[in-house]
């Protein structure tokens, strides 16, 4: 065994250091035989949490994006380390070691270009002071799973990554987000001004804040009248957006529920979170707008994509019908485009990992994933696999993001562990998995959520392994 824990771990109240070394780290708190550290190492808030029987293995968490506006709604991120609290509890009490970085800015807005380096300081932090992991995971959820193969790719001590409702190709993410926000604008919102009278921008806002208040405004109040929602469903079909929202409830079959489900997507993940305010940090980030749907032909993305009959069903169920739907697709087709800043695309490109990690990926997702679309996996495995990569899928059946249960995330990363420490993947079948899920304790089998306060709250539904292949992404750039 690598690994060397420091003599006092269990009651150690700081760890002290020198000043030319890594800063200190207070232990915040030791529950039962599990030592939790935090600290902060050039401005990014970490925190690590390391059982006394420690087996050897280090999961380091890579967390999702979460949009700057958030923050001024009074929104604190949580400091777990894995997508679900509970996963968290029961892998320290098998002897594992869990470890990540919050980010810069306290983990809002769009963190890639340090994240990176801010999770190597915590593996640097860990080796130093706990010591040297035999096996270390990068588990990334959703947008943290772009951060994991980024990360994996430029150091070696990471041996493999799992993908949590993740995401991994940031400039296809946010070409597919503008086109759903070029859809909204041009078929419903055309012509919207902010509360000073000037017209609402989804690229290069003047006003990023009067611009995301009024696109929401009138978003948020067109939910549910169906002409609006056929509309919006027809925004999100282009970049394979499915028709499931709710995690708690089976995917819709009637054409005006689905609608309402793609719209609440369309206007929940793209119009708020991915909105005015959320382009103006991108353009800040990269100095300049890094999206573009020039040349896009929309007749196309709807023709391929997989929700293509719940949007004919809810024009018809709207009273639009075919005529309009064609009427509608010729006016995206026909409508001005946004061209990208070519070095602030140059520069998010790099933050897209290439296929050819040295290292094997699983991946576990809902198929009804709205906020990273599983054709975003197809799409990425795809690109993996052509580069001779070993990758693999987990998929449950589900809707919401990012709505992995505890116990699944579990499954998969004890079966990536596996694969690591064996070379052989175990059977990842869903008859294989879905029984090692059920012998997981019941807190486990529970989806982590929030409710209108923000407070994280859990609901128990069963493990929900399939079989499924999903479409790709119209839009990916690998």
């Amino acid at each position: 065994m690598k690994h060397v824990r420091p003599a006092a771990l269990a009651s150690a109240l700081a760890l002290i250091v020198t000043a030319s070394a890594l800063p200190a780290a207070a232990v915040e708190a030791v529950s039962g035989e599990v030592a939790e550290y935090t600290g902060t190492i050039d401005g990014a808030d970490y925190r690590a949490v390391v059982p006394d029987d420690w087996n050897g293995t280090l999961v380091l968490f890579a967390h999702g994006y979460f949009p700057t506006q958030f923050a001024e709604l009074g929104f604190e991120i949580p400091d777990q380390l894995a997508n679900n609290s509970r996963a968290e509890e029961w892998l320290t009490s098998q002897g594992y070691a869990l470890a990540g970085s919050m980010f810069g800015d306290d983990g809002f807005g769009y963190t890639l270009p340090d994240a990176v380096d801010h999770q190597e300081n915590v593996l640097d932090w860990f080796a130093d002071e706990i010591g040297e992991p035999d096996t270390t995971l990068a588990n990334g959820q959703s947008f943290g799973g772009a951060i994991a193969t980024l990360h994996a790719e430029q150091d070696p001590r990471v041996d493999g990554v799992l993908g949590t409702s993740a995401g991994f190709d940031p400039l296809g993410g946010w070409d597919a987000a503008l086109d759903v926000q070029y859809a909204a604008m041009t078929l419903l919102f055309d012509g919207l001004e902010d509360e000073n009278g000037n017209p609402v921008e989804i690229v290069n806002p003047t006003d990023p804040e009067a611009s995301q208040a009024a696109l929401t405004g009138a978003a948020y109040g067109a939910l549910g009248d169906p002409e609006a929602n056929a509309r919006m469903a027809l925004a999100g079909s282009l970049v394979q957006v499915p028709a499931w929202f709710d995690f708690a409830s089976p995917r819709p079959e009637d054409p005006q529920d689905a609608a309402q489900a793609l719209s609440e997507w369309v206007v929940n993940a793209y119009l708020n979170g991915h909105g005015p305010v959320d382009r103006a940090h991108i353009a800040e980030t990269f100095g300049g707008n890094p999206s573009t749907n020039a040349d896009v032909d929309y007749h196309e993305l709807f023709r391929r994509s997989a929700e293509r009959r719940t949007v004919e069903a809810a024009y018809e169920a709207a009273g639009l019908g075919k005529d309009q739907l064609r009427a509608d697709l010729a006016a995206l087709d026909a409508g001005t485009r946004y061209d990208a800043d070519p070095a602030a695309r140059a520069r998010m490109a790099e933050h897209t990992s290439p296929g050819d990690l040295d290292v094997p990926v699983l991946t576990v997702h809902a198929t009804g994933d709205g906020g990273a679309p599983a054709a975003d996996v197809r799409s990425y495995t795809d690109h993996v696999r052509a580069e001779c990569g070993d990758i693999r899928n987990l998929w449950v059946a589900r809707g919401g993001h990012p709505t992995v249960t505890a116990a699944e995330e579990i499954v998969a990363i004890q079966a990536l562990e596996h694969r690591v420490q064996t070379g052989v993947w175990p059977p990842l079948n869903p008859r294989a998995t879905g029984r090692s899920a059920a012998a997981l304790p019941a807190e486990t089998q529970v989806v982590a959520t929030w409710d209108e306060t923000f407070e994280t709250i859990f609901v128990t539904t069963d493990a929900a392994f399939t079989r499924y292949t999903p479409p790709r992404a119209p839009r990916a750039t690998y």
